[in-house]
């Protein structure tokens, strides 16, 4: 079993299961609805006086609560009945909202022994390790585990897994998979690479021009109703100060469905900062509704612009939307914009006393230096001869 092909592990439900999430649930019928007439998002300058105009927090954009999966997680006793609950909790569908677990949480283990059998409760018990090599000093070290009940009424496999090269590329990771006796289906992976750039792309030992941490997770999960989330989170990192941040998250039951994104990019060396979402529903009748918006500061972060879009879809065809947009500039002074298609419209400049907006990242490079440490230390072909 090669480290290439640690996917063929698998379970064979999360193997065949539908990963393709086409939207997500539930937010739909007359409150939907009710929410979609609300108005559009519109932080506005007006309001940053003396705090940061901002979305929420990275680490807080939920998605729709209305569609939950079950997890040991959210139960007082970890979920199962084993003596410590590590056990079922392994046997239960990762948590949503978690976004990008440390390192210390998702428990890479490459050090244990091989094992083929069934353990005091009669469970199937298997356990693989190996390392592969190949051109370019590329080496990985995995291990591949599971254990299954003995009427097959649950599965659980796990691979981990970490990779080096001679051009200073390192990958540390994950990936989980199962399905329970409640009727839940599941898979997870977890993923760091660090990489660098060089001068020459062809010599490995030339100097370095870029380095970068990239933290992922994917995550994606299914009830014995048919409800259906999955969520993709990703970050890169780099000395410059450059940040790019990303979330996918999606839900599904029968025709209701919803899907949102968010994002944030902060520019190298104190540049321009960028943070935008992008949301929509349906409900299953025929109606679909949605927002989304935008905004960019510069370095100096004392002149920027914001724009956003709400808009709806009934059953029937008929369409409204509502658009606006905002600007500041150095002086302070702010335009705020707008239209719908039922004939609104707004234009009108105001000046600020004051106005902050905090661009700092939620991570430095020394912060996620200090986070992927097990990630640095894998040693590369050139480390080892040092």
């Amino acid at each position: 079993m090669s480290c290439r092909a640690y996917a063929a592990a698998t379970t064979a439900a999360a193997a065949t299961a539908n990963r393709r999430c086409d939207g997500a649930s539930a937010r739909g019928g007359p409150a939907g609805a009710r929410a979609a007439r609300v108005g559009a998002l519109r932080p506005s300058f007006g309001r940053a006086v003396g705090r940061r105009a901002l979305p929420p927090s990275f680490r807080a954009m939920r998605s729709d609560p209305s569609v939950t999966m079950r997890s040991s997680a959210d139960t007082d006793d970890g979920g199962g009945s084993g003596s410590d609950g590590k056990e079922d909790l392994k046997k239960s569908p990762p948590r949503r909202d978690t976004g990008i677990a440390p390192e210390q949480e998702v428990g890479i283990d490459l050090d244990g022994d091989h094992a083929n059998g069934v353990d005091a409760d009669g469970n199937a018990v298997f356990r693989k390790s190996g390392v592969d090599v190949g051109d370019h000093g590329y080496r990985c070290r995995w291990t591949i585990q599971g254990r299954s009940a003995q009427d097959a009424s649950w599965e659980t496999r796990e691979t981990h897994w970490e990779k080096c090269d001679a051009s200073g590329f390192k990958e540390l990771g994950a990936e989980k998979s199962g399905f329970n006796e409640d009727g839940d289906t599941w898979w997870e992976t977890w993923k760091e690479v660090y990489r660098v750039e060089r001068d020459d792309r062809d010599d490995d030992s030339g100097p370095i021009r870029a380095e970068f941490i990239e933290r992922s997770a994917d995550k994606w999960a299914r009830d014995k109703t048919n409800h259906e989330w999955h969520e993709k989170w990703w970050e890169q990192y780099s000395p410059s100060g450059y940040v790019e941040r990303q979330v996918e998250k999606s839900g599904l039951h029968g025709a209701q469905a919803w899907w949102e994104k968010w994002g944030e990019q902060h520019g190298a060396d104190g540049g321009e900062t960028r943070k935008w979402t992008d949301k929509w529903a349906q409900n299953g009748a025929g109606t679909r509704w949605g927002d989304k918006w935008e905004e960019r500061f510069s370095a100096d972060c004392i002149s920027g612009d914001k724009k956003g879009e709400t808009w709806r879809v009934a059953a029937s065809g008929e369409r409204w939307s509502r658009t606006w947009g905002e600007t500041i500039d150095s002086s302070g002074e702010v335009r705020k914009y707008g239209e719908s298609t039922t004939g609104e419209t707004w234009d009108k400049t105001e000046t600020l006393e004051k106005f902050y907006y905090d661009r700092t990242p939620e991570y430095s490079w020394d912060d996620i230096k200090n986070i992927s440490k097990r990630l640095l230390s894998i040693e590369t072909p050139d480390e080892k001869d040092e």
